[in-house]
């Protein structure tokens, strides 16, 4: 089995794999620990050498400069690329075309607006023509039934009452009747007398 002087939970205090010395102290052993270094510097130096070679670039290709022996006097001369200034005619008139095609756009939304809020209020009056239309035919056909409603209960009413005064009178009628059928007299009856029957006395014959 291998020993690891390193163990946290070893008990011996004496390491068996070395003899014990008196002179040395016994102390754990622990191995170094290689130490890694970190990227940042060596990142912020890269950007730092992209800066300043982007610097000089711009610096040393941006304009030409003339220098003229014998005089202090410093020409610089600046010479516009003409690839730069087509592109820039070039975006100057579609620009401009731009500009007139949102001015058109523009001037047809307008126009279409117009329309719409002219179409919208037509609308809206016709519907407000209408709605008063149903509204006064709903009127008159509410006051036509209304009339003939009323009309019709007049009639049931009389014709009610007019049945009514019927059944009265063929009740007084009915009445009349029977009082005259009690008011007659019973006829007359006559009980037979009982018939009489005579039974004549028995006669005996002589001896001889």
């Amino acid at each position: 089995m291998t020993h690891d002087p390193n163990d946290p939970n070893r008990t011996r205090p004496i390491d068996p794999a070395r003899p014990a010395d008196p002179t040395i102290r016994n102390e754990t052993y622990v191995e170094p620990v290689e130490r890694r270094s970190s990227p940042l510097p060596l990142i912020i130096g890269v950007l730092l050498a992209l800066a300043l070679a982007y610097f000089v670039l711009q610096r040393f290709t941006g304009d030409d400069t003339v220098v003229t022996e014998g005089d202090t006097t410093t020409v610089t001369t600046t010479t516009e690329a003409p690839e730069a200034g087509d592109a820039a005619s070039s975006a100057a008139a579609d620009a401009e075309a731009a500009a007139d095609e949102a001015e058109t756009a523009a001037e047809s939304a307008a126009a279409g607006t117009e329309d719409a809020a002219e179409d919208a209020a037509a609308a809206a009056e016709n519907a407000a023509e209408s709605a008063a239309s149903a509204a006064d035919n709903a009127a008159e056909a509410t006051g036509t039934a209304l009339e003939n409603a009323a009309g019709a209960a007049a009639d049931a009413a009389d014709a009610a009452a007019e049945t009514a005064a019927d059944a009265a009178s063929d009740a007084g009628a009915a009445v009349d009747d029977a009082v005259t059928v009690d008011e007659t007299p019973a006829p007359a009856t006559t009980t037979p007398a009982p018939a009489t029957t005579t039974t004549p006395p028995a006669t005996t014959a002589p001896a001889n």
